[in-house]
């Protein structure tokens, strides 16, 4: 396994627990949004499964494609925060 991988590895894991203890730790009004996203969810799939098998694929694919986009985000925010502590620090002398 290369470097890089090690570090994606490494990261996918930090983030998957920072957003795992951020749910343990959700105050009402963010459950009550997760529990509409998951309403909302049950829905859009309900339409999917109703409409003709090629536009379902499209959907589909629309939906996955967006939610790999935003991991992909999140990845790479979750690493230019640690370089915009790292800078920070050092600009205050800590590092």
């Amino acid at each position: 396994m290369e470097k890089s991988e090690i570090f994606e590895n490494a990261i996918r894991e930090l983030t998957e627990v920072a957003v795992s203890q951020c749910k343990e730790n959700m105050d009402e009004s963010e459950q009550q949004l997760y529990a509409e996203v998951k309403a909302l969810s049950a829905q859009a799939q309900a339409i999917v499964r109703s409409l003709p098998e090629d536009q379902q694929q499209v959907l589909t694919d629309y939906f996955v494609k967006t939610n790999l986009i935003a991991d992909h985000d999140c990845q790479h925010l979750y690493v230019q925060g640690a370089r915009d502590c790292v800078e920070l620090l050092q600009k205050l002398g800590v590092l």
